[in-house]
This record gives structure tokens, sequence and C-alpha cells, in this order.
């Protein structure tokens, strides 16, 4: 990318777009090591109260991942990831496995032109190039738990680098959009604006309960 990314975020539940500060989206900076890092947080849960767990989850990684230590962006990321993973199963110990809340989080962390993907739970990343709209969403592998804070069970945070190139664009949105759009409906999507994609998917998925998105725009040269 030849310079910094346009980020444009999207909150929907019920139908009714969210602003910030929301406890299922936050953008904020890191500091110490990782002072030139951007983070973006999705959190979401597919449960109806979820809100009081997707805002612990917020709080967690957000003093994760400003605690100003000097470790790789990507381990910081994993530990991250893995601290909320206990904050959440120590919140739901009190309940039985099966009312338990799992909360699912994408976690983008921009350093100038660079980009870096977190995620655990089912959120999906698709890129738009010259040749159209490809999904890139690596696949969990093993019996790593699927959400945050379920269960003891291991978590296995999935990572993607995406190089965009100038004049390219990501989407990270939440799994649901996989069922609703397909590649053409996509590509009419992104191939618009970041703001008039925002508002064509807000319309889309206004039926969600919650609905997540973030679109990252690569400037053209």
């Amino acid at each position: 990318m030849a310079g910094s990314p346009q980020i444009t975020p999207l909150v929907v539940r019920d139908g009714n777009p969210v602003g910030s500060p929301s406890p299922f989206y936050s953008t904020f900076s890191g500091k110490g090591n990782q002072d030139s890092v951007q983070f973006h947080l999705l959190i979401e849960s597919s449960a109806t109260e979820a809100q009081a767990l997707c805002q612990l989850a917020l709080g967690s990684f957000q003093k994760s991942l400003t605690g100003g230590g000097r470790a790789s962006l990507t381990s910081l990321l994993n530990e991250a990831f893995q601290d909320c993973h206990k904050a959440l199963e120590a919140a739901n110990a009190p309940h039985d496995i099966a009312s338990r809340v799992g909360v699912g989080v994408a976690c983008l962390a921009v350093r100038g032109d660079e980009a870096y993907l977190a995620a655990v739970g089912d959120s999906i990343m698709y890129i738009r190039d010259q040749h159209g709209v490809t999904k890139v969403t690596p696949a969990v592998q093993g019996t790593s738990s699927p959400v945050l804070g379920t269960s003891s069970d291991p978590i296995e945070v999935t990572m993607a680098r995406p190089a965009l190139k100038d004049g390219e664009s990501m989407l990270v949105a939440s799994g649901s959009l996989e069922d609703a759009a397909g590649y053409d409906a996509l590509e009419n999507i992104m191939a618009t604006s970041p703001q008039a994609a925002i508002e064509k998917l807000a319309i889309m998925m206004g039926e969600d309960p919650l609905f997540l998105a973030i679109i990252l725009n690569a400037p053209a040269s």
C-alpha cells in the first residue's frame, strides 16, 4: 500500500446502526513498543443478552493491547486472545456448560501500510482486487474452542496478514454475511466507496440481531 488505509466500521443491532462507543466495536492506539499500531475490535455473540460479556471482552483486550509490552505484534495479539478467553471463562464459570455464552472477536491491527487480522469465532474476510472478490479467511484446524469463554478447551487464534495493493479493499464481517450474499453481490458492494458499501451492508443485514463489519481500503496511487 502506498499510504495508510481508510477504515470504515459498521455495527447494526436489531436493524439500527449503532454509533461509538459500544461494546461491539472499538478502536484505540497501542502503547510502548506498539504505539504506532491502531487496533480495531469487532466483538459479537449469538446470545441475545450478551452485552455485558462483550463489554468484559472489550476491557480485557484494551488492557492487553495497551500494556506497553515489548512482545511482537503477533505474539501480543495471541496473548490478548488467551487472556480474554480466561476472563470470559471465569465469568461463565457459575453457569452450566449448556447455558454459557461464547464471544467471537476479530481484531484488525493496522501499522502504517501494514494490516494484521486475528480472530476467534465465525467472522469472515474477503479481499477485492482486479480479479474480483475472494474469500481468504484461514480455516481453524484441530479441536480448539470455536469461541471465547465457554470452556477450558484451548483456543486457536487464526491470523492473516493481507497484503493489499493500491486500490484494493478488504471486508471483515460477521459470518452471517456468507449466507446472505454471494460473490456477485459482494463485488457490487465492495466496488463502491467504503461509505456506500457500509450503507448497503446495513440495509442487507438489517434483519440480523447483531451484524458487524469493517472495510479497509488501500488508497489508489
